[in-house]
């Protein structure tokens, strides 16, 4: 992918944008109102005003579709849900990675032609901001969002009555066992605090705390029942 568009100026696309346009050769950000205009271009931004029943096919003229990659991440889930249906709509090719509230509204996405469906809470739009400042781990950016359809990055609240509650990051052998890679926790105690996993290698688990992991949905989802699966 030579280039990357991002839909919405929010608190989720304004950390993808300020690292993508870094990347990407080509890169452009379309806002949906003269709100979200203002504030990206006192952040910096070049800007387009759009709105949902454009006319995609205009999009070619500035970019080869086939090497575009489109982050739709409205701070509403409907409009985003249209804006996904539209893009694919006219374009069979084109890759589109959509951000979404809640697990409903990421199904919705995906039904709507979404290749990628990231969730949008503030924890993993770090995650997506301090992995593309890191070359090291681009790669693995690269393979999330587009390369490899089967990885997913996901979010794991830990629950009063789980299993995991009261042991220590390093007592859980996130690679070995589960085939995953642990990237951050969030402290509850903290205030939602984001550490990420190699800085927090002592941490105790407590209820309330969100493991953000990255791997094959499959192992994700064992993950998932494991951490959920009650304590004895």
């Amino acid at each position: 992918m030579r280039s990357a568009a991002v839909f919405g100026f929010n608190e989720y696309s304004r950390q993808i944008a300020a690292q993508v346009r870094n990347i990407y050769q080509d890169f452009a950000l379309f806002v949906i109102n003269e709100e979200e205009k203002k504030a990206a271009i006192q952040a910096g931004f070049l800007v387009e005003l759009f709105d949902l029943s454009e006319d995609w096919r205009g999009i070619e003229k500035n970019f080869d579709v086939e090497n575009l990659i489109v982050f739709c991440a409205l701070a509403n889930d409907a409009e985003n849900v249209f804006l996904t249906i539209s893009l694919r709509a006219t374009f069979d090719k084109l890759h589109i990675v959509a951000l979404a509230q809640d697990n409903q509204s990421a199904i919705k996405m995906k039904s709507a032609g979404a290749d990628k469906v990231l969730p949008s809470l503030q924890i993993a739009a770090n995650v997506i901001s301090d992995m593309l400042e890191k070359p090291v781990v681009t790669k693995v950016l690269h393979d999330v969002l587009y390369e490899d359809g089967l990885l997913n990055i996901v979010e794991i609240e830990v629950t009063r009555h789980s299993s995991f509650v009261g042991k220590y990051l390093h007592e859980i052998h996130f690679k070995s066992e589960y085939d995953v890679i642990l990237l951050a926790i969030v402290d509850h105690e903290m205030g939602t605090t984001f550490s990420f996993a190699s800085k927090g290698h002592n941490h105790h688990i407590d209820p309330g705390d969100i493991l953000v992991a990255i791997g094959y949905q499959d192992k994700l989802n064992v993950l998932i029942d494991a951490v959920r699966r009650r304590s004895v």
